[in-house]
């Protein structure tokens, strides 16, 4: 699921901006468009050298630590190495106060590891996952060393760097001007920041390019999408020689880190900040009860959907450039469906939610229904990508007719219509696919479709039948399941440690259509988090990242087969032990910020909607 060339300029969204309309094609093709000159300066601020022992012999003399900013390590399989360079770029390096800190207290180094120095301090493929950063001495000891950094806070960010150099950082990170607009902007008043954003104003000089960036961040988060790319166009073109406004033009273009969820500035609690991280941008464990990732998850996805309703913060494009607005489709889907449960958490007063929160939920929601009843928001043409927009559109709809009884007449014909529109992807061969023919591809399919059933829509037998046997022809006697479909007359061949992370979605698309049983559901759940530690080794890899083709995409979509299946389990016992233990583990993955993610390409509003879902799931199989 992605969009680094957004085709869809409607409304001038900010990722948008970055890409032409492209032809209705089918292809694999990639077009990823580079920043603009100007956008390419973002994170210029920073004396960037490049050399690292070369740093060191600078960073003795003067008696500084380096600083070394990795983007990425000698053989990485990390697909989008550019991508997740601009998001450092231009988020954390584009910060006056952190450039200010580098630039003062540090030696600054920007340098792909490898070779010697750095197999020496782990900084290797499989150990230190990009991005991320080391700060050495003069004498090359190891002071500080960070990897899997994908969520960006400037207080988050600055605070362990101050304690080694001995610079306290007393409140966030900005001009006296603006520090009370962006105080009421962590504390997630949208309102209040506005009104102090007027009263400051007019800036000076030096607070000039600062306000006109809080500003576009200020409507971005209220859901004004395209008063804020005109803001920071008006910025790009203004300040051109201040890191300010190179950060507004990669904004603009879609590249940056904030138009696509990575960079937040909500207020973090005192646990967050007051412990140094040691696994990625993960939250300390046990900062959040799940009651307040519900309300910071909702918060979130509730400010990332552009103006007509659609999230294309994914830059997912391994089905092509062509596929994107499926991905966004998909992923749309897959948010309205995690609102939907937390919109029910609030009517059974199990979740509260700021007012304002609430409110914007209901709006986004009537748009993500209107969304998922169209089809002029596809590529019907994309073969690659479609299976996920058709299977969680359905899902949606059918969640919206479980969770809306009084509205059932307007969606009805929507999930009929839905229903067709999966089974005509079914070729004969019953294998429905994505990118290629695969087993878990039918059984999303078919998983989707017994959702149905099970709300008395009409599905044909036959193309039940069919999709069963083309899944079973891909499960071997151990329970494993194959990643690519098996040949018609060859045995399927996978371990069940390459294909644990699959097995209990598959095994539940059989099962809920009478293939399998109960006993083959509970063994592949146990495979599952046997060797769960596999999936969790590569889940911030955006490819194939280990011998066995772990990734990070499948984190979150494996997590959920996963819980689903636990709840489809028939003993409770096993159920409640299964599903606490399911439930243990999602405890322990929100970032610092009460959000989720894996891979970055699949975006933080695809892993946050899926965990939702995960936990949604969980408290039901916990009944």
């Amino acid at each position: 699921m992605s969009n680094r060339t957004v085709r869809r300029v409607s409304l001038g969204v900010a990722l948008l901006l970055a890409a032409a309309t492209l032809p209705a094609q089918n292809s694999t093709r990639k077009i990823r468009n580079a920043p603009s000159e100007l956008a390419a300066r973002a994170g210029g601020g920073v004396p960037w050298r490049d050399d690292v022992e070369a740093a060191l012999v600078e960073a003795k003399r003067d008696g500084k630590p380096v600083f070394w900013y990795v983007p990425s390590v000698a053989r990485s399989p990390m697909d989008r190495k550019a991508e997740i360079d601009r998001y450092l770029m231009g988020g954390p390096f584009s910060w006056p106060s952190t450039i200010e800190l580098l630039t003062e207290h540090f030696v600054p180094v920007k340098q792909v590891a490898s070779g010697a120095r750095a197999n020496e301090l782990g900084l290797v493929h499989g150990t230190f996952l990009e991005p991320g950063y080391v700060v050495l001495d003069g004498d090359g000891v190891v002071k500080a060393k960070l990897d899997q950094v994908t969520t960006f806070h400037p207080q988050w960010f600055e605070t362990p760097l101050r304690r080694l150099v001995g610079q306290p950082l007393e409140r966030f990170p900005c001009s006296v001007t603006a520090a009370e607009a962006w105080r009421r902007l962590q504390a997630g008043d949208l309102a209040a920041a506005f009104g102090a954003l007027e009263v400051a104003a007019p800036y000076s000089p030096g607070d000039g390019p600062e306000g006109r960036w809080l500003l576009g961040v200020l409507q971005f988060r209220a859901g004004q999408r395209s008063a804020a790319i005109a803001t920071w166009r008006a910025l790009a073109s203004e300040a051109k020689d201040s890191p300010w406004g190179w950060k507004a033009a990669l904004e603009v273009e879609g590249h940056g880190p904030f138009v696509h969820g990575f960079e937040v500035y909500g207020e973090l609690p005192a646990a967050v900040l007051a412990t140094t991280p040691s696994d990625g941008s993960r939250a300390p464990e046990g900062t959040y009860t799940e009651p307040e990732l519900w309300q910071r998850s909702v918060a979130f996805l509730s400010t990332m959907a552009d103006d007509d309703g659609v999230y294309r913060d994914s830059i997912y494009d391994f089905g092509g450039t062509d596929g994107l607005p499926n991905v966004h489709a998909a992923v749309t889907c897959l948010v309205g469906e995690a609102l939907l449960a937390a919109r029910a958490r609030v009517d059974a007063g199990t979740l509260t939610l700021p007012e304002a929160v609430a409110a914007r939920v209901d709006t986004l929601l009537l748009q993500l229904r209107d969304n998922a009843l169209a089809e002029g928001w596809l590529a019907l043409s994309d073969r690659d990508e479609i299976l996920w927009a058709r299977a969680y559109a359905l899902r949606f709809l059918l969640a919206w007719q479980r969770h809306r009884v009084a509205d059932a007449g307007t969606v009805d014909p929507g999930i009929r219509s839905a229903i067709a529109a999966l089974i005509a992807l079914q070729p004969d061969t019953g294998v429905w696919f994505h990118e290629y023919g695969n087993p878990f591809a039918i059984a999303t399919a078919l998983q989707a479709l017994a959702c149905a059933r099970a709300q008395g829509f009409e599905v044909p037998q036959d193309t039940v039948d069919k999709g069963l046997r083309a899944l079973a022809m891909n499960r071997t006697d151990k329970g494993a399941f194959t990643y690519g479909q098996t040949r018609a007359g060859r045995a399927p061949r996978e371990s069940v440690e390459a294909a644990a992370g699959r097995m209990p979605l598959c095994e539940l698309g059989l099962y809920l259509h009478g293939g399998s049983d109960q006993a083959r559901l509970l063994a592949s759940v146990e495979a599952g988090l046997q060797h769960h530690g596999l999936l969790a080794a590569v889940r911030k890899y955006d490819d194939h990242a280990d011998r066995l083709h772990y990734g990070g995409f499948f984190f979150w979509f494996d997590m959920l087969g996963r819980s689903e299946a636990i709840a489809a389990l028939t003993d409770a016992d096993a159920r409640h032990r299964l599903a606490a233990q399911q439930h243990e583990l999602i405890l322990k993955l929100p970032e610092f910020d009460g959000c989720f993610v894996d891979s970055h390409e699949l975006g933080r509003c695809y892993g946050t909607a899926m965990a939702l879902l995960c936990l949604d799931t969980l408290a039901r199989a916990a009944r």
